[in-house]
């Protein structure tokens, strides 16, 4: 039988030996790391890019990485944080401990890239059901969801991490301005500072539905108050992020759903579990 090189790299000396002496063995993350190249072999990762231009590598990680946060319930810059300062991640990912992680946008382009290309997405569901099967990454589910579950759950966690992100550098731009009402400030800081997002479609849909009204009602006074609070970039950022978020229908403000306005057209599977606007 000819010699067939790992798909994946060793876990480098260093992350082994910090991640043993601080983690210790038995975490599922390093588990996985221990037999990645065994759960995911002859899986064709080339396949995830349809240009063909990428490297291999550029593509697992985001793949895996998008698994982790969707066990963990992480929007994107909570999971690029996760992949730059833990260990578990790096160990199960074959990283050195110096990794420095990636910008979250990469996470929401790996995700639009898989809505436009079905045989990403079946190289994607592969991923899922390797690990499923192993039983590693469970994390409280009685069955493991299909990529698009995965695609869309961790899309809307992370709209709402942006419309959160957007809303309050918005806040603290017109601070001085008196267009904002005061309790925002109290609001937003507290949800950015406990960093928990709602898990049920309802409770995202409701909690973006408040924000789309805020952001609406503070976008209208800053343009009425003085044009030139509308041309700030903080709120230029968030006219931009809201008119992509939200779609305004017979004086209500509905958020866009599956997907937002960059994403909606791109994708070509049906998804039954999301809420259709």
């Amino acid at each position: 039988m000819p010699y067939r090189p790992p798909t994946f790299p060793p876990i480098p000396i260093e992350t082994a030996r910090a991640a043993e002496a601080i983690i210790g063995k038995g975490n599922v993350y390093m588990v996985i790391g221990d037999l990645l190249d065994r759960l995911l072999a002859d899986i064709g990762f080339d396949l995830l890019d349809a240009t063909g231009e990428r490297p291999t590598s550029s593509l697992v990680i985001p793949a895996l990485v998008t698994v982790f946060q969707f066990a963990e319930h992480l929007a994107d810059r909570r999971a690029a944080d996760a992949l730059r300062s833990r260990l578990d991640w790096k160990y199960a990912l074959h990283l050195s401990p110096d990794y420095p992680g990636m910008d979250p946008f990469v996470l929401c382009e790996f995700r639009k890239s898989l809505f436009k290309n079905s045989a990403a997405r079946q190289v994607f569901q592969l991923i899922l059901n390797r690990l499923s099967e192993s039983e590693l990454v469970r994390f409280g589910y009685v069955e493991w969801p299909n990529a698009p579950d995965v695609l869309s759950a961790v899309c809307r966690l992370s709209r709402l991490e942006r419309l959160i992100d957007v809303m309050w550098l918005a806040l603290e731009a017109l601070a001085s301005c008196g267009v904002a009402l005061m309790y925002w400030y109290k609001r937003y800081d507290h949800v950015l500072s406990i960093g928990l997002l709602p898990q049920s479609i309802e409770e995202q849909i409701a909690m973006a539905t408040d924000i789309g009204i805020d952001a609406s009602y503070l976008l209208e006074k800053a343009a009425q108050v003085n044009g030139n609070l509308a041309m700030l970039p903080e709120v230029q950022a968030l006219w931009r992020e809201w008119h992509q978020q939200f779609n305004p229908s017979n004086h209500e403000i509905k958020w866009r759903l599956p997907y937002c306005l960059v994403c909606n057209g791109l994708n070509s599977f049906s998804e039954t579990s999301a809420v259709q606007a």
